[in-house]
C-alpha cells in the first residue's frame, strides 16, 4: 500500500513558506530534498492556493491556482469568509488527486484581525481517511 500511496502521490522538492517566498530546501547531505506521499499532496494543494489563478498560462496551466487572492485589502467578516471557503474549495477540487472537499471552514486566529485561517477536510482518490489542511490568508495588503 506505500508503493501505491507513493506513486499516486509522486514526490516533488521539497519547498518552505514563510513570509510570502517559497523556497527549496536541502537536504542532510546537501542535496535537494523530496516531499513524497502525504507530504506531497498536502504541498502541492497549499501551492495551488498559493498561486494566483492564471499566473501560469505562459506555461500552459491557465485554470491552475486559486482566486483568494482577490480578497487581499478587504473585509475580515461572514461575507469575505464565505468568498474565501469558496474560493479555495474550487481550487483544490482542480487537482486530479482529490476526489471531493468534505468541508472547508473559516476561523479567525486570535490576535490576527487580517488573517483567517482555512482548515479543509479533504478526501483524496484511493484513501479512506481525509486530508486535514489548513491555510492562512493574510487580508492586509499585499
Amino acid at each position: 500500500m506505500a508503493e501505491d500511496r507513493e506513486s499516486l502521490f509522486g514526490n516533488d522538492l521539497r519547498l518552505l513558506e514563510s513570509g510570502g517566498v517559497v523556497d527549496i530546501l536541502p537536504d542532510y547531505g546537501g542535496d535537494l530534498a523530496l516531499a513524497e506521499g502525504n507530504e506531497n499532496i498536502a504541498q502541492a494543494l497549499t501551492m495551488r492556493l498559493l498561486v494566483r489563478r492564471g499566473e501560469l498560462a505562459a506555461l500552459g496551466w491557465p485554470t491552475y491556482g486559486s482566486r483568494l487572492h482577490e480578497l487581499i485589502g478587504g473585509p475580515n467578516n461572514r461575507r469575505t469568509h464565505v468568498i474565501l471557503m469558496a474560493h479555495a474549495r474550487h481550487a483544490i477540487e482542480q487537482d486530479p488527486r482529490v476526489s471531493k472537499v468534505n468541508g472547508v471552514e473559516a476561523h479567525v486566529i486570535p490576535g490576527e484581525r487580517d488573517v483567517v485561517r482555512l482548515e479543509m477536510e479533504i478526501q483524496l482518490i484511493t484513501e479512506n481517511n481525509p486530508l486535514n489542511l489548513v491555510f492562512d490568508v493574510r487580508l492586509g495588503t499585499t
